[in-house]
């Protein structure tokens, strides 16, 4: 067996052993929840009759989430707090059809919900809808920091009428906690493994008596990190991060509330995290280290030098670059939100702003030799007007009609540069790779949708959005010999419509059934030769149908959803590094259109209150998402890629928790909880798909967490294990320069203690 096997059989051994305990779970869990059903809400309150009711906001007024047709996963802020949520990664592991990985940093994070993935980088155009307090972020981040929130939403399937622009495979809409008229404070101190201290304060002030209150929110986490850099440089993945927010609530009539809020975000990290998987791509074995290291398999390439800390998965918490490394991103977002009621009529305003500043710099070759270093800093701004009307009263007629302008800005500044080992005989610092771009956009769109109750059981909505967006680019720059000066401009229009059918069969169960249209535009990129320097907007239709329903006197939620989905030029990242024929290095990658695509699948779970001390949530989600036609560039030759799973389209995805609470006096009451998460394994990026084996092939992993709590009125504390079976898993395989072959984010274990205390109504 080959070094490489034997790795490859080692990592997928992590999720083998745990076949046996997955098989055992899947049945008991099956018989808990009594019917498996697509999960809409992953965690409630107890009520003494059953489970409470979930207010949710998709459809752009408070609703039970019941009787919105759409798939819906819902976290209210008791289920935020009992997960830890902290990071996008941790609700989307909750999601059924849901998937991300991580390219090595927090702002790194790629989201996929059924099959449909932003392949065009970490920020920018995404192909998620992403809202806070009703304002959409995802043109800045896929991350926004989580503290004090009521509510997180996913909503899968196209959501274009009221989340706009490239929310094709869905939406997520985060909701603020907002100030109220009781005086409130509370304290959260939090320490865990490898010295990670995380501190967070939150105190609500009623200013003025029901007439304006304001709430503020501090946030400071650092840690030593799980990895250490050996080089006597040091360093590792340590990290800190500062967040503030301050919410304020103006009410000055009965028929007026101005909310406005302003958030804050600093991190800096030592590095952008990973472990050499000792395998080089295409490129870097056979041209750009090519000679420098032996060829140990025989396969006529170089691999990559051990370098004292050996690969994954026997090295799991070891890296050895000889330069610094720093990542980090700083994030400001603001809104303003006005409310004015009339008869019947709800005016509503919102204003908002974010600003992001994305840096990497320092070591890019991930060895003790000192070949290339880089400097890169991406800044993007946005801001928009959104207006809506919609009415209030009890009617047959539900219906809401809005407009909404947007501006963005972005700007990216790219440098790498030889080091000290002058490879290829070239000088230090030498410039091999620079990008000074800019580019804005102006997106307008009108809106709306109308209900309309046909009879006492049957529904139906009509809605849809027109948009039209201005993309304008600036780019100069060149990668090896690729020279290019790129100055585009282009506008794209489209109109998605969506209706739905709504039928109560009865108090306890409906039926809906949906046809949606999503879009996302096109754009300009750097690439070798004309053609390839825009690419096309991309179009997605998807019909699904779906059961909602609450049985056993409200004691079980259960719902379900079947889709299927069928888009055009689907938007794919390609990557290319070569020698052209003059014996010049060529680096280009940007975006290609695959023709055709679909994806089809079902998303089954359900919660139950069993008794009135346990309960227990599970999903399980079923994805088949395949390329129709699509013929790839990869490593300089084309691939027909025609009934291939998409990149990050796990075919299974589960989740489950069960809490069993317990009363210990008449203050105090315990718990103790239980989760457990399982993707499939998947092939991250289309350059993977022509490969085979580790790391290209990422395999199926499981996660299960472990959290035991006591509480009473003012006070809470809880231990926890994350990660609780050390499972030794990885979400991606991502390539820079690197001397240790493809760079792989490794899972680990943490424990801790947690204590809040709490003073007031909140």
């Amino acid at each position: 067996m080959s070094d490489k096997q034997l790795r490859a059989a080692i990592s997928r051994a992590g999720s083998a052993n745990l076949d046996t305990l997955r098989k055992s779970i899947l049945p008991a869990l099956f018989v808990a929840a009594a019917l498996p059903v697509e999960s809409t809400a992953q965690e409630s309150e107890r009520q003494s009759t059953g489970i409470e009711e979930i207010v949710v906001t998709a459809q752009r007024r408070e609703q039970n989430l019941q009787d919105v047709p759409i798939s819906i996963s819902a976290f209210t802020s008791d289920s935020i707090v009992k997960n830890m949520f902290s990071d996008v990664s941790e609700y989307l592991t909750h999601t059924p059809n849901a998937s991300f990985i991580s390219n090595g940093a927090r702002s790194y994070r790629q989201v996929s919900i059924r099959g449909v993935t932003n392949f065009r980088g970490f920020v920018g155009s995404s192909t998620t809808g992403f809202y806070i307090d009703d304002f959409s972020v995802a043109g800045s981040t896929i991350n926004p920091p989580i503290m004090d929130i009521e509510r997180i939403e996913i909503l899968r399937g196209p959501q274009a009428t009221y989340f706009g622009r490239n929310a094709l495979g869905g939406g997520i809409s985060i909701t603020s906690k907002k100030p109220t008229n009781d005086l409130y404070s509370s304290f959260m101190l939090d320490y865990s493994r490898f010295n990670t201290l995380d501190l967070e304060g939150t105190v609500n002030v009623p200013v003025v008596e029901d007439t304006f209150a304001v709430r503020l929110n501090l946030k400071h986490n650092e840690s030593d990190g799980y990895i250490e850099n050996v080089h006597p440089v040091g360093g590792g993945n340590d990290f800190e991060y500062q967040y503030a927010k301050i919410l304020a609530r103006y009410t000055p009539t009965e028929n007026l509330t101005i909310d406005t809020m302003w958030q804050w975000a600093s991190e800096t990290v030592g590095m952008r995290e990973g472990i050499p998987s000792g395998v080089f791509d295409t490129f870097s074995g056979g041209v750009l280290y090519a000679g420098l290291f032996p060829d140990r398999d025989g396969d006529g390439d170089s691999d990559p030098p051990i370098d004292t800390v050996g690969f994954y998965p026997e090295n799991r918490d070891r890296v050895n670059f000889n330069r610094p490394q720093t990542v980090g991103t700083d994030f400001r977002n603001g809104v303003i939100r006005v409310d004015y009621e009339m008869s019947d009529l709800l005016l509503t305003s919102i204003t908002g702003y974010i600003n992001s500043d994305l840096f990497l710099n320092g070591d890019i070759d991930g060895g003790s030799w000192d070949y290339f270093h880089e400097y890169r800093n991406l800044e993007q701004e946005s801001y928009s007007q959104e207006l809506r009307l919609q009415n209030t009263g009890d009617s047959r007629w539900k219906w809401n009609v809005g407009m909404l302008y947007a501006h963005d800005e972005g700007s990216a500044y790219n440098r790498t540069l030889v080091g000290t080992e002058q490879i290829f005989g070239l000088p230090t610092n030498f410039l091999i790779d620079r990008e000074d771009s800019t580019d804005e956009a102006d997106y307008w769109a009108v809106f709306g949708q109308a209900e309309y109750d046909l009879t006492d059981k049957l529904s139906m909505s009509l809605g849809g959005r027109y948009s039209e967006e201005k993309i304008r680019a600036d780019i100069s720059g060149f990668s090896g010999v690729l020279v290019t000066i790129l100055s585009v401009e282009d506008t794209f229009d489209d109109f998605s419509p969506r209706v739905a059918l709504t039928y109560r069969a009865n108090e306890s169960m409906t039926w809906y059934g949906t046809v949606s249209k999503g879009f996302k535009s096109g754009g300009v990129q750097i690439a070798p030769n004309p053609e390839r320097e825009s690419f096309e907007p991309e179009t997605l239709w998807n019909y699904e149908v779906g059961l909602k329903a609450a049985l056993l006197d409200e004691r079980l939620r259960l719902n379900a959803a079947l889709f299927y989905m069928d888009w055009e030029d689907l938007q794919v990242a390609f990557q290319e590094n070569l020698i052209d024929e003059d014996g010049n290095f060529v680096l280009f990658g940007g975006i290609d259109n695959a023709e055709s695509a679909t994806s089809k699948g079902a998303e089954l779970a359900a919660t139950a209150l069993i008794g009135e001390n346990l309960l227990v949530n599970f999903s399980v989600g079923y994805l088949d998402a395949k390329f129709e036609e699509f013929v790839a560039f990869i490593d300089g030759q084309n691939v027909v890629l025609d009934g291939r799973t998409i990149p990050n389209a796990p075919e299974w995805t589960f989740a489950a928790d069960a809490e069993y609470g317990f009363d210990i006096n008449a203050a105090w009451r315990g718990y103790v909880r239980g989760e457990w998460n399982y993707r499939d394994e998947i092939v991250a990026t289309t350059s993977a798909m022509v490969q085979s084996g580790f790391p290209w092939e990422v395999p199926s992993y499981d996660l299960f967490n472990l959290r035991v709590g006591f509480e009473r009125d003012d006070l809470s504390i809880v231990a926890y294990v994350e990660n609780l079976f050390d499972s030794n898993y990885f979400t991606n395989a991502y390539e820079k320069a690197n001397t240790g072959g493809l760079v792989v984010e490794p899972s680990y274990q943490t424990y801790g203690v947690r204590a809040t205390y709490q003073f007031g109504d909140d």
